[in-house]
Formats: structure tokens, C-alpha cells, sequence
């Protein structure tokens, strides 16, 4: 059968919409693991993509999925308690820039980690990440799931309702297809993508066009056809992984022919795609987050809340009755005020009593649910920072509070090692592509750090000027030497400095990234070297000093902007080996730069 993408796209959409994937419980007649979504299995759990994220997204926005007007004609009350939680846990699980730390390996590797972090930096407040994780943060504990997406070096954050996937992958990257769409795209905004091919694409100026982004496997012989190769033989056989933006003629859900345009082809070996799960559930891709969480305890307590609401409205009426037939009936609008009634002998007008008697009821029920709230989210009073009931004992207070951290701190540690992975996946590569030609580094001299690095520069320089008096058969001045290029390079209002070549290619070997301590515990770390500097600096040993910046350096901080470069000493001219080791423990720092 002939391979179209048309139809291919159609059909993965129509899945997607159409069926549920089983997750526990009875499965009826059928084995499969997909089932029409309309289809209830009271027995059974299973799971739709789309109808969970659309009442996810209807919930946190206070909105009934029936809509707002009950049987009785009577708007309903919703009651939010998702939002809340939800947005809780991302702010006990967020993540800032600063937490994002460089730390060398080893004594060779400081300078690539310096520059790692300071390039690192700058990428961030330019492509403003620090928005980016706010996002990410927000859509783990509100969907469940956070998805990055990597657009030519750019991170963006990717809207779960506009991404269609087989439901019950373990991940993106081995989804049989995962499709993005872009929905009413203009003409402009299709031909300002320059990679894309729009020749024949049938659009007049003001109409839109919904745009599939597709990635998944597709035939080999027919990704050739597209591209104008040649066929070999035996292609039909095999697959490849490829990127296909298509514009479908028809609805998806239409039953007509599928057709359209593919506006761009490309084979890939590494989806742009990393994902983050809050609760991960075996089974379905997408985890379970604090929204879905409080599904069924969102349901009862609007339950709850509109019967109170209705009982209350009953009790607010003033409702009277008698045996006499000749009165009002209507005394609101039928008497005024001061009238007598006449009432036949025997007869009496007396209030019917419309007093709510399930009061404690309704406030029991609630407590009931609420705590069960709290007890399936952690958010407790220690948690949302509310004062804590009155005659809480003191020990229950701090085993609240233990387990909140805890639990939040698993996320915020998942999350941390998620950010970790897309760094080393997708901010590395960018910083070791741009190390492969040399660089030239503009730093202004009152940058952090940059004290120290005058100081390894001045005598980098300084060896290889006494390095080229010696050869050429002089006795050198190495203090008057030091001196002028301490003064060339003290002039100067910013160092360029030249990075070599593949400066940062065992970046991912000789330096780790700690952002919420999940693979070095920083402060048992520093809590041990601090210990080692006690005791060097008791016996006067000069390594205390190493040790010291060792310290500072673990906690992202710069121990020269802190306590400032050190004063200059006179230096002696080193001699033979001497001035040859020298030269060589420099040999790992960048150079500087001629003055422009």
C-alpha cells in the first residue's frame, strides 16, 4: 500500500481524539490496549489524553464540564480547590538561575567551568530562561507533565492541548508519533519560515491555515520520492525517523480524500522533545498532577457546596400556612403593611419552619474531604504558609512540615535532574559547536572573577617574555618584566580573551552541574572542607587557601568578588626548570587578547 503522510496524519489525529488507552481493572471482550473513548467500562480505568487535560484545563479554571446552569434552571457554584494546590506546589518546587551551579571536577577544568557558568548566564537572560522555568514549573504540577522543546537553540515550553501523541508511550523520543499543532497560521507567518516550501499552497491573503508538525517513523523509499533521490533497492523495506510539516486540505475528522501540502521534509536522529512527569502513572504518557489529583474531591465538594447553597436559599423563604381558604396567597404581595387579617374561627396562619437542620452535617463532610485534600496534595498549613489550628502540638507542626519537605522536595529534586539533562542535551552542544573555532571573549575588568584572572594572565604572559629574553641568551629583569604587563593589562577597561579550540569539549566529563543538590550534597561537601580549612590554616599550611576558594566556588559564588584580588609581591626571576614549570601550569588558562 502506498505510504501517504496525508492520511498518516489524519488517522494519528483521529486516535488520538477517538480512543483511551487501558490502564487497570476489566477489559471486557477485548485484549487491546486502545478502546473508544465513548465507551464506559465500569469495571475498569481507562485513560484519554485529551478529555484529562481538557477538564484539567476547565477544572483549574473554575468550569463545569456540563456548563454552568443545572436542571433546575439555577447557576451552580464551583468550588476551586485544584488551583490552589496546584500552584502551591509549583512555588514549593521552583527553580532560579542562581541554583544553577558549575563545579569543576578537577584543578584542570576550573577556567572551562568559570566560562561555562558565565556563558551559561548570558544565554539564559537572552533567551530568557528564567521565564521558561517558571512555565515549566507551573505546567509540572498543574498537567503533570512539562515539555521543552528545542527550536534552532531556543528552549520554549510546548501547550500540552496543542500536542497530539500516542497516548501510552513511555516517553516522546520512542512515541510512534508525536504531532504539534499550529493552529490558524496566516500566510504571513507561513512564508516567514524561510526552510519551508510554499509553492502551490493554496491560501489567499486573510485566511489561516492549522499546520501539523509531525515526528515519527515514515517509509525510506518515500522520504527519497519526496526529496528527488533515487530508490534503491530494498528501501521500501526499511524506516527512518523523520521532521514533516503538513498542511491538510481536509478536517481530520473529515471522511473525505486526505490531502494537503508538505511544507517542510527532514530526516532527524534525536527528537527536539524532553519531558518531565510530576507522577509518573505505568500505562500513559502523560503524569498525574495536582489537578487531576483532587478530580474526584473537586466533584464532591461541589456537590456539597451546591446542596448547602440550595439549602440555604430554601431557608432564607418565608413560607406560611393555614386552613383558611378565603386568605392572601400570596402575603408578600397581597397584604400591606399594617392590614388586618381575617380568619374564619378555627382557622390560623402560622411560618412554615425552613430552618436548615444538616448544618454540622455539611461542615463535617467538608473537613472530611478537605483533609483528605491535603493529605493527597501535602499541602498543609506548614506548606502554604497559613498558621496552624489552634492547639496543634508542636511535634505534629514539625512532622507536617518533614513531610511536606520531603515530598516537594522529590519533586523539585526530579525537577533539578530534568534541567540538568536538558543543559547537557541541548546547552552544551551549543557551547562546544561554538568552541570548535576560536573565540574571542570580551570581559570587562570589574567582572566577577575577573581579578583573579588578570593575575593568571600577568604571569602567563610574564613566562613567556622571560621564556624569550632566556632564549635569546639575556639574563631577564623578571620583576620589571611582570611589572609592564601588569600595567599594559591594568589599563585596559576589558580584557578580550582568546578561548581554544575545543575549550569545552569534555564538558560533560570534567564538569557537573549541581542545581538542587541530587548528585553532590553541597553542603555535607562544604561542611567537610570547611573542616580541612580549619585545620590547614591552624598548622599555617598555604593550602588553606586553595582550599578555601575550593569552598566559596561550591556555593556559585566567587571568591575573588568577595574578598578581592590579592596584593601584588615582587617577583624574583625564576630560573632554568624553574621558569619552564611555570609556563607549563599555565598553559590551561585562556590567553588574553591584544589590545585593540
Amino acid at each position: 500500500m502506498q505510504f501517504n503522510i496525508f492520511s498518516q496524519v489524519s488517522n494519528e489525529i483521529n486516535e488520538f481524539f477517538s480512543s483511551s488507552v487501558h490502564i487497570a481493572g476489566n477489559t471486557g471482550a477485548t485484549n487491546r490496549g486502545l478502546r473508544s473513548a465513548g465507551r464506559h467500562d465500569s469495571t475498569g480505568y481507562a485513560h484519554s489524553q485529551w478529555n484529562t487535560l481538557n477538564k484539567i484545563e476547565m477544572y483549574y479554571n473554575s468550569q463545569f464540564e456540563s456548563g454552568r446552569i443545572d436542571s433546575e434552571g439555577q447557576r451552580k457554584a464551583f468550588l476551586n480547590i485544584c488551583a490552589f494546590r496546584a500552584d502551591v506546589a509549583a512555588k514549593q518546587v521552583d527553580i532560579d538561575l542562581k541554583n544553577f551551579v558549575f563545579v569543576p571536577e578537577d584543578s584542570t577544568s576550573v577556567w572551562p567551568a568559570y566560562f561555562a557558568q558565565r556563558q551559561f548566564r548570558l544565554w539564559a537572560k537572552e533567551s530568557y530562561f528564567g521565564e521558561v522555568i517558571n512555565q515549566v514549573a507551573q505546567d509540572y504540577s498543574k498537567y503533570g507533565t512539562a515539555v521543552l522543546k528545542n527550536v534552532g537553540g531556543t528552549l520554549e515550553s510546548v501547550n500540552l492541548l496543542t500536542l497530539r501523541n500516542q497516548t501510552d508511550a513511555t516517553s516522546l523520543q520512542d512515541a510512534t508519533f508525536v504531532i504539534e499543532e499550529h493552529k490558524d497560521m496566516t500566510v504571513q507567518q507561513i512564508q516567514e519560515m524561510d526552510a519551508w516550501d510554499t509553492e502551490g499552497l493554496d491560501m489567499k491573503f486573510g485566511e489561516s491555515q492549522t499546520v501539523h508538525e509531525r515526528y515519527g517513523v515514515v517509509p525510506l523509499s518515500w522520504f527519497k520520492e519526496q526529496k528527488g533521490e533515487s530508490v534503491q533497492e530494498g528501501d521500501e523495506f526499511k524506516v527512518i525517523d523523520a521532521m514533516a510539516v503538513v498542511a491538510l486540505k481536509n478536517d481530520p475528522k473529515s471522511k473525505k480524500a486526505a490531502g494537503g501540502k508538505v511544507l517542510f521534509l527532514e530526516q532527524i536522529k534525536q527528537r527536539p522533545y524532553l519531558e518531565v512527569h510530576w507522577k509518573k502513572q505505568y500505562g500513559r504518557w502523560l503524569g498525574v498532577g495536582e489537578v487531576e489529583n483532587q478530580f474526584e474531591n473537586q466533584v464532591v465538594r461541589n456537590l456539597t457546596a451546591n446542596m448547602r447553597r440550595r439549602a440555604l436559599m430554601w431557608s432564607s423563604k418565608k413560607i406560611f400556612q393555614s386552613t383558611d381558604t378565603e386568605l392572601p396567597a400570596n402575603l408578600v404581595k397581597d397584604v400591606r403593611d399594617g392590614e388586618i387579617l381575617k380568619v374564619d374561627a378555627g382557622g390560623q396562619v402560622s411560618q412554615v419552619n425552613m430552618q436548615t437542620q444538616s448544618v454540622a452535617e455539611f461542615a463535617s463532610n467538608e473537613a472530611m474531604w478537605e483533609q483528605n485534600s491535603n493529605q493527597k496534595s501535602f499541602t498543609f498549613e506548614v506548606a502554604t504558609g497559613e498558621a496552624l489550628p489552634s492547639g496543634t502540638p508542636f511535634r505534629l507542626g514539625v512532622l507536617l512540615s518533614n513531610a511536606a519537605n520531603s515530598h516537594f522536595g522529590l519533586k523539585r529534586e526530579n525537577m533539578g535532574l530534568f534541567f540538568k539533562r536538558v543543559v547537557r542535551e541541548f546547552v552544551f552542544p551549543q557551547f562546544k559547536k561554538e568552541s570548535r573555532k576560536e573565540a574571542v571573549v570580551n570581559l570587562a575588568t570589574d567582572e566577577e572573577g575577573v581579578a583573579t584572572l588578570k593575575q593568571a594572565l600577568i604571569q602567563l604572559h610574564a613566562n613567556e617574555e622571560i621564556k624569550k629574553v632566556l632564549l635569546g641568551g639575556r639574563i631577564p629583569n623578571a620583576e620589571e618584566i611582570k611589572a609592564d604587563i601588569t600595567k599594559q593589562i591594568e589599563e585596559r577597561a576589558s580584557l578580550f580573551m582568546k578561548i581554544p579550540k575545543g575549550f569545552y569539549e569534555d564538558m560533560k566529563a570534567n564538569i557537573d552541574l549541581v542545581i538542587t543538590g541530587e548528585s553532590i550534597d553541597l553542603p555535607k561537601r562544604i561542611e567537610t572542607m570547611t573542616t580541612l580549612f580549619n585545620v590547614l590554616s591552624q598548622k599555617g599550611d598555604p593550602r588553606a587557601d586553595k582550599v578555601l576558594e575550593r569552598i566559596v566556588g561550591l556555593t556559585g559564588e566567587s571568591f575573588d568578588a568577595i574578598a578581592g584580588a590579592p596584593a601584588a609581591v615582587a617577583a624574583q626571576a625564576p630560573a632554568g626548570a624553574q621558569i619552564e614549570q611555570a609556563f607549563a601550569q599555565t598553559q590551561q588558562t585562556p590567553e588574553v587578547a591584544p589590545a585593540i
